[in-house]
This record gives structure tokens, C-alpha cells and sequence, in this order.
């Protein structure tokens, strides 16, 4: 019986010397991920400190963005390093040889990178990317033929949002041009036609105080006062007019909406036309 006892007691603490180091990696891993995620919401406070002037609602959406972006990617690294280690001090608890199996790693990984030299690229497109500060989770972008808010990026991988709610997922090793539209600053721009027989200094001081009046409406979110470039090209029908504005990252879509809706209500009071395509029919006389 004793005998029992003690093979039961020393099976026991075999048993619980096999579980305590899975067991420590998975405390430090929940330890970890609890840290960043306090971390991250210390970032503001972080933020209000290095933040000034007119810039400093942009720059702390900013270092939030990047802020998010890094975590995602660090979390993603850890848990894989917490994987590997727990793989290895499992086999290292059966008493099996660890440096062959790290040599035929070595060897079975240099195969795959060879046989799959397009995830390869995705990860190192996905580092410059990342080095690169080209965009962050938050942002949108234009990325060849789609357009959206970066929802997730990976080393691997970069997942777009677009406005229908579709979600594209774009391999890293195929982006060769990007269009951000939310990076340190945005602008506001909007055109309109008017007809050849306008008075041009009367249209353009229209669209002067418009623009005047949206930027005071949009303070927080104008950068600059607003621009109005006059004439930028002769249509077929009218003569094309240009406001800038200067807007913080994602502001300059409500801003423009605004103005456009400024300019049509004053063009209406003031007699300016908006000129529209149109067709002319002549019926021949009949025979």
C-alpha cells in the first residue's frame, strides 16, 4: 500500500511538473496581453502630454491609430512565440532531442520559404509598410481598385472596409501604390460649374463667404482658411470653379457635403445658374 502511495505521489508530481510550464506561459501570456491593453489606454494620457495647438485633436487620433496598429502586430508575435515555447518545453517533458528537431527546422524552413516565396514577399512588404508609417488601422485608404478603412493589418495580410460594408482582405505582397486619404492632414475640395455669362468676381465671392461660413461651422475640424482657386478649366457649358479647405484627417467628407449644400441654397438667391447638360431635338418638316 505504501508502495502504491508513493508511485501515485511521485506520478502526481510528474503530472503537475508537466502542467507548470505550460501553465507559467499561459499566465504570462494573459499577464502580457492585460498589460498592453493598459498600455493602450494609457496612450492618451500619453497623448495629452505631447499634444499642443491646433494639431492636437490629429495627433493624438494619430498615435491612437498607431498605437493600435503596433499592438495588433505585437500581440500577433507573442502569442506565436508563446506557441513555439510551449511546443518545445512539452517535447523537452518526454525527453526528446530537441537539436535534431532544430536542425530539420531549419532545413524544412528554408524549403517552404522557397516553395512559397509569395507569403515570404507579403511579410516583407508588410515590415516596410509598418517601417514605413504608410498607413495605420483607421485609416483609409485606396489600394488598386478598392477603396476603405483599414480594419486589420498583419504582416501578411492588410483587411479593407469599404463603404458597402464589404470586407477585402489585400496580400501585403501585391501593394505596390497606396492613396491614403487621412494622413497628417486632409482637404476639403469641392468644384463647381457656372454659366459663361456669370460675373466670375460675383461667383467667386459667393463661394468665398460659403466657404467662410462651413469653415466656422467645422472650427474644430478647419486646419486653415479656406481657399477659392477661381476658374481651374472651360467646359464644354461652364466655367469650373475650385474651394480648398484644409481639414483634419476624415473631416473633409462632411465638410464638402456642408458645402456643397452652402453653395447651391446662396447660388439660388443670388441668381447664379448652375449650368446641366442639354439636348436640343430639331424635328424636320414633313414632306
Amino acid at each position: 500500500m505504501d508502495s502504491f502511495l508513493r508511485t501515485l505521489q511521485v506520478d502526481w508530481l510528474s503530472a503537475v511538473s508537466l502542467l507548470a510550464g505550460p501553465l507559467v506561459v499561459v499566465l504570462a501570456w494573459f499577464a502580457i496581453d492585460r498589460l498592453l491593453i493598459k498600455l493602450h489606454k494609457k496612450s492618451k494620457f500619453v497623448e495629452r502630454i505631447f499634444t499642443t495647438g491646433a494639431y492636437e485633436e490629429t495627433k493624438k487620433a494619430l498615435i491612437a491609430q498607431r498605437v493600435k496598429t503596433f499592438r495588433g502586430l505585437f500581440i500577433q508575435c507573442v502569442r506565436t512565440l508563446n506557441a513555439v515555447f510551449f511546443l518545445f518545453m512539452f517535447l523537452g517533458r518526454f525527453n526528446i532531442d530537441l537539436k535534431p528537431l532544430l536542425a530539420g527546422v531549419g532545413v524544412v524552413g528554408l524549403g517552404i520559404s522557397l516553395a512559397a516565396q509569395n507569403i515570404l514577399r507579403d511579410f516583407i512588404n508588410g515590415l516596410l509598410i509598418l517601417i514605413e508609417d504608410q498607413f495605420n488601422v483607421g485609416d483609409w485608404v485606396s489600394i488598386g481598385s478598392f477603396s476603405g478603412t483599414v480594419e486589420r493589418f498583419t504582416m501578411r495580410a492588410t483587411s479593407l472596409r469599404t463603404t458597402d460594408g464589404r470586407l477585402v482582405v489585400i496580400p501585403n505582397g501585391t501593394i505596390s501604390q497606396i492613396a491614403n486619404s487621412t494622413k497628417k492632414f486632409s482637404t476639403a475640395l469641392v468644384e463647381v460649374g457656372v454659366d459663361y455669362s456669370t460675373d466670375i468676381r460675383k461667383a467667386m465671392a459667393v463661394l468665398d463667404r460659403c466657404a467662410n461660413e462651413v469653415s466656422e461651422t467645422f472650427r474644430r475640424d478647419v486646419l486653415g482658411p479656406p481657399a477659392v482657386q477661381g476658374i481651374v478649366s472651360f467646359g464644354a457649358s461652364d466655367l469650373q470653379l475650385r474651394v480648398l479647405i484644409k481639414t483634419v484627417p476624415g473631416a473633409q467628407w462632411g465638410i464638402e457635403r456642408a458645402l456643397r449644400v452652402a453653395i447651391k441654397e446662396q447660388f439660388e438667391k443670388e441668381g447664379i445658374s448652375i449650368p446641366f447638360p442639354q439636348l436640343v431635338v430639331h424635328r424636320g418638316e414633313p414632306d
